[in-house]
């Protein structure tokens, strides 16, 4: 081999020049932030979209929740004295003195309910809403000693819930409309009046649910949904 062909040979075996490197990492820094930036989009985007799928099924738990509980409401309280399943009533304790809340009663615990030991039938439950915080249930068993005097227990059953809504329709009025109130109606006595439904407002990030709930009631002795 002469010395010609030994001088190609060195200079085919230097490699990329300072042009060409640099034209690389560019390229390679370009695709990486691209990547790097669509793996973190999709994952704010999965994030999203999983946040508001548990909303919604928090929200159709919540919804079955209360509509199970108020459908199995007892219409006999232990004493054998027959009541509506829904009802307005006082909880008592200080915080609750001269406050009704729309209350029902349950022959069994539900699960949800975290008793301090083992649980108690004929659970006395109520509702009670907060615009800051929620709805809660209010609930303590008839059994226990203390009933008519401690305050009742307090379980947050969402904290999503940002509105409750009162609807009520006449029997009697063939052509009455749905009336929706932000506050129960009552009577010329100030007795509230039982709704016929109530609606649930849900809201998540501006997304918003609402869920109605059928009331039961009794009529005669005979339920009537």
């Amino acid at each position: 081999m002469n010395r010609f062909s030994k001088r190609k040979s060195l200079k085919s075996r230097k490699g990329f020049t300072l042009l060409e490197v640099m034209v690389a990492v560019f390229i390679g820094a370009a695709i990486l932030v691209a990547v790097t930036t669509f793996v973190f989009s999709m994952g704010e985007l999965w994030g999203k979209g999983a946040n508001v799928w548990l909303f919604q099924k928090h929200v159709r738990g919540v919804s079955r929740f209360l509509e199970q509980s108020l459908q199995s409401s007892g219409w006999k309280m232990p004493q054998g004295d027959e009541e509506a399943p829904i009802y307005w009533g006082e909880r008592g304790g200080r915080a609750y003195q001269n406050e009704k809340l729309l209350t029902f009663e349950l022959e069994k615990s539900p699960g949800v309910l975290i008793w301090p030991e083992s649980p108690l039938p004929y659970v006395v439950c109520s509702l009670e809403f907060d615009k800051n915080e929620g709805l809660f249930m209010l609930w303590r068993s008839r059994l226990e000693e203390d009933f008519g005097e401690e305050e009742p227990r307090k379980t947050l059953i969402s904290p999503f819930v940002t509105d409750l809504k009162y609807y009520y329709l006449d029997p009697e009025d063939e052509d009455a409309e749905w009336e929706v109130e932000d506050d129960p109606q009552k009577e010329a006595d100030s007795e509230y009046i039982l709704p016929q439904r109530i609606e649930l407002v849900f809201e998540y990030q501006g997304k918003e649910e609402k869920r109605q709930i059928i009331l039961p009631t009794v009529f005669n002795g005979i339920p009537s949904f």
